[in-house]
């Protein structure tokens, strides 16, 4: 064994200069433009609009990491962002770039006129260096890279992101997918806009031949009055009451437009005892009836288990599935949204009638008839573990629409396939497939806004996309987009497509660089050796999305309209799940023993087939190369797969840049704590020809010093990361440490996995910012209290994943079942810990002892307690429920005043707590007037509201008369 670093090293001596995504880049800066792209959903980059794909990276991330990882380390920050497409036109002279954008991101709630004017340049994707700038760039490439510009791989290129930012600087190109879905996208956004000028004209002209036949024998189906035009018919699913018989419409609520929570327009529906089925009424809160009458909130399922209308009996929710799983559940139209035609095009809702019925059962009928019909789409799903759909019956792809639905989709096709022959003979073959490409999107597209999946926004009276979410989750009622209305339905799918194509167009049709699309696997690619030069990946996330489950819902379409234009693309029955990298737990269903469960099968199923990919990249990369890659994931665990990967692979970290990339509007997101970086991780190949094992307690100081100047450097800089982010930050400068002294051993020889010197550098990173940021004494508490301390002040979140809240309970030394099961501390949501606060956890002192609730640990007329947050919460129950007078009394009792625990648990709960937290304000009141008086607590101004907010007359004294609950 040795700790003598001269065995560690790339694999030969360098011969191009340091590169930028080694040193220093503008973090700060790039994470402020990332934010403005994503802050506003209608402004994106144009492939975002063209086709459904899961985790996009923005186009700032993407540019930073092609940028880098080709520019010398002798660009400055200046002409590195201005290159990015960060051009200010309103920037002091004598301020940077830098300091411009973080200026202006702080005053833009102040702006007059709009987002633009005020940073001075519209968004950085719509920017690009042209002319000379644009050959000052290739030059600069050029000298780093021996006099060529290089070769830029994405491996796993899924819709383009980082691949389309290369082919737009004019790099050479090659993306690779595995999933046939994401290269039909990477052909469209990549190749086609490149093809013979500008094909916008052709694409509407055969879109619109499409239309026209498929309305005209669509047009029977929907049935309207000449003064409406039906926009969207929405549908509820029914089960059958077990005790009357009726057929109840199962919806969550029965808003249409909901202006407020007591006004807007709503479905009602009436029940009679001589009809099985309900009838529906369009009323208007409070102009029809008032909410006191009527609450449309109140819907007829909750939590998957229904209630019958008529007769009010619960329908369990294993009544409901096993409906769906015999027969199906039914569905029943229960609105129609249209327009007005005889009142200037005014929208309204009404409720069904006869015609719209029929209309419907006539399509039925076809499609029971037709046999084509019958059997289309009769595959079945793969169904993962959390695709809840299947308990409702829907097994089959066909389930996922209406026989409706269905009928229109399938019309649309058989438009399609009349009109591609004559599309064949009229163009070439390479024009061909850009047009006929375009509409097979276009389909898709229109599959998106008209199936099962689709629900209604009642807050904006529209039809959402079926992939809102990252999932294929049921909906009790849904939409059906009529597809035969004018200006909207397959007009707006028409006309949303053709500007796609014409904006990637204006963005990248000028682009003369080689580019090439793969349909291969990332481990397996038809690339030479050492072909590349550099690779900028984003490697799918373990769990994190499905990517091949979910757009099977896509594929089965795509291989109808598009087998025969790519013909390698389509040959299997769905999309390929065998060799795709995920943690995907459904394949090992019938595999899984009691030794081993199928999590830890599909999570060495992942962390193998990502080995092998890296092996790959290593194969394909240039001895000089440099291998950049994407990661946001924040669970020590994916990290240790990953970095396990690439040792294994032959690389050696470098360096790693914390992005802010995550949208914080993201509904996946939503009331989480999540990781709201991506981290730029840099590698090169290193040399193992010789490699000696490293004592592991020869490296330990080193990587916890390291995780330590990260989280210094970063929190000197106030960079806006929370702390979770600053820790995986930490883990870049560790893993660096970490790989260059690989392989590391402890004193058996037992190799040391990455995971454990990322627990060092979470260990660091946490004790430092304890020491800084929090009160003293905070360290000398009792484990469950230093626990619940440092998750609120750690995740900055009440909700954040287990693994997490488990590691943090590792380190401070407590087990986190028991701080669940005997201290109440947190309680458990969808696989995450959820904080309580103190109202569940304390018993409500004005009740009678024998009338408290057992299940709250904390008695609040104890003259002890176990903890130090026992005592604190106790107090802050009787602050808020006897008044200031009791408070003090009952701290004077228990010697709150000279108990230092007491007074350093309620101080850093005052630090740590979010302003808007009812435990924080209680706290505050507490920590002020007599009360404060009495425990002195050394505390900043700044934690206090300010007197605007707060008066001090509304804080309590103790001569406050207070009449208790």
């Amino acid at each position: 064994m040795s700790d003598n670093e001269s065995n560690h090293g790339e694999a030969d001596e360098q011969t191009r200069p340091r590169l930028k995504i080694e040193d220093n880049v503008p973090i700060r800066t790039v994470g402020i433009e990332t934010q403005r792209e994503r802050n506003n959903y209608s402004d994106l980059p144009p492939q975002n609009y063209l086709h459904v794909w899961w985790a996009r990276r923005p186009t700032p991330a993407s540019r930073l990491g092609i940028l880098a990882s080709v520019l010398p380390d002798s660009v400055d920050d200046d002409t590195l962002l201005r290159w990015m497409g960060i051009i200010p036109d309103n920037k002091d002279p004598e301020s940077s770039i830098s300091e411009h954008v973080r200026q202006k991101q702080k005053t833009k709630d102040d702006r007059d006129g709009f987002v633009y004017e005020h940073y001075g340049y519209r968004k950085s994707y719509k920017n690009l260096p042209e002319g000379d700038e644009l050959e000052e760039l290739h030059d600069t490439v050029r000298e780093t890279w021996g006099g060529e510009l290089p070769t830029i791989l994405d491996a796993t290129a899924g819709g383009g992101s980082i691949p389309f930012e290369s082919v737009r600087y004019e790099f050479p190109t090659i993306a690779n997918e595995l999933n046939p879905v994401a290269s039909v996208i990477l052909k469209a956004v990549l190749e086609h806009p490149r093809v013979d000028g500008n094909l916008s004209d052709d694409i509407r002209k055969w879109g619109e031949r499409i239309n026209e036949q498929a309305r005209s024998e669509l047009d029977e189906y929907f049935p309207s009055p000449p003064d409406e035009k039906p926009l969207e018919y929405l549908w509820v699913h029914t089960a059958t009451c077990p005790d009357c018989g009726l057929e109840v419409p199962l919806a969550p609520d029965w808003w249409l437009d909901k202006d407020s929570g007591s006004e807007g327009i709503a479905a009602k529906l009436n029940t009679s005892p001589d009809s099985n089925q309900v009838n529906f009424e369009i009323v208007e809160l409070p102009t029809d009836i008032e909410k006191a009458d009527y609450n449309p909130t109140d819907g007829t399922v909750s939590r998957g288990s229904g209630t019958c209308p008529r007769c009010e009996v619960a329908i369990e929710g294993d009544e409901i599935k096993e409906q769906a799983q015999t027969d199906g559940l039914g569905h029943q139209l229960y609105a129609i949204h249209y327009e007005n035609l005889s009142k200037n095009g005014d929208r309204h809702f009404r409720a069904p009638r006869d015609e719209d019925v029929q209309g419907f059962e006539k399509a039925r009928e076809t499609v029971e008839k037709d046999p084509d019909l019958a059997n289309l789409l009769n595959e079945e799903r793969f169904v993962g573990p959390a695709d809840r759909s299947a308990n409702y019956g829907l097994t089959q792809w066909r389930d996922m629409y209406s026989p409706r639905q269905l009928l229109v989709h399938y019309t649309y096709w058989q438009a399609f396939e009349k009109v591609k022959s004559e599309i064949q003979t009229e163009y070439s073959e390479s024009i061909t497939d850009v047009i006929v490409t375009y509409l097979a999107i276009a389909a898709d597209k229109g599959l998106d806004y008209n199936s099962k999946m689709c629900s209604w926004h009642n807050s904006r009276a529209l039809i959402r996309n079926g992939f809102e979410r990252h999932d294929f989750a049921f909906k009790w009622s849904f939409a059906e987009s009529n597809f035969l209305s004018e200006g909207s339905g397959y007009d707006w799918v028409l006309d949303s497509i053709v500007e796609v194509y014409e904006e990637l167009t204006d963005l990248a049709g000028h682009s003369g660089s080689p580019v090439k699309v793969l349909q291969e696997d990332a481990a397996k690619l038809s690339i030479d050796d050492e072909e590349v030069e550099a690779i900028v990946l984003d490697p799918p996330y373990y769990d994190n999305v499905m990517y091949s489950e979910l757009s099977d819902f896509f594929y089965v379409w795509l291989k109808k309209y598009l087998d025969d234009v790519y013909p390698g693309f389509f040959q299997q029955e769905l999309t390929e799940k065998h060799n795709e990298a995920v943690a995907n737990q459904a394949k090992f269903e019938d595999v899984a023993s009691g030794d081993t469960s199928k999590r830890e099968l599909a999570k060495q199923d992942y962390e193998g087939k990502m080995t092998d990919i890296f092996e790959e990249m290593h194969r394909v990369l240039d001895e000089d190369g440099i291998f950049t890659l994407m990661f946001t994931h924040k669970k020590t665990e994916a990290w240790d797969t990953l970095t396990k990967a690439l040792i294994n692979a032959g690389f050696s970290v470098k360096s790693t840049h914390p992005i802010s990339t995550e949208s914080r509007l993201s509904l996946h997101q939503a009331g989480k704590n999540a990781a709201e970086s991506t981290i730029l991780l840099s590698s090169e190949k290193r040399d193992t020809t010789d490699e000696q094992p490293t004592l592991w307690d020869d490296v330990k100081r080193e990587t916890r010093q390291a995780a330590r100047d990260r989280a210094e450097e970063l929190d000197e800089q106030e960079s806006e990361f929370s702390k979770v982010d600053m820790v995986l930050a930490s883990f870049g400068p560790t893993l660096r440490v970490f790989t260059e002294y690989y392989p590391v051993v402890d004193e058996e020889g037992n190799k040391i996995t990455p995971q454990v010197a990322l627990d060092e550098a979470r260990d660091a990173v946490t004790h430092y910012l304890n020491n800084k940021h929090l009160n003293e004494g905070i360290n000398d508490l009792d484990p469950q209290t230093e626990w619940y301390v440092h998750a609120w002040f750690m995740f900055e979140a009440q909700r954040f994943p287990y693994d997490e809240a488990r590691r943090h309970a590792i380190n401070v030394g407590v087990d986190l079942d028991d701080l669940k099961r005997s201290n109440r501390l947190w309680r458990k949501r969808s696989g995450d810990v959820v904080l309580r606060p103190s109202e569940d956890r304390v018993q409500n002192v004005n009740k009678k002892p024998e009338d408290r609730s057992s299940r709250k640990p904390v008695d609040p007329e104890a003259l002890s307690f176990t903890t130090a947050l026992d005592k604190v919460h106790a107090a802050l129950h009787i602050y808020d429920k006897q008044g200031a007078t009791e408070a003090w009394n009952w701290m004077e009792q228990r010697s709150c005043g000279s108990d230092p625990e007491f007074k350093a648990t309620l101080e850093a709960l005052l630090r740590v707590l979010p302003h808007d937290h009812d435990d924080w304000e209680i706290a505050q009141d507490l920590a002020a007037g007599e009360t404060g008086d009495m425990l002195d607590l050394d505390l900043d101004a700044d934690i206090f509201r300010d007197e605007d907010d707060e008066s001090e007359d509304k804080q309590g004294k103790i001569t406050d008369d207070y009449t208790s609950e």
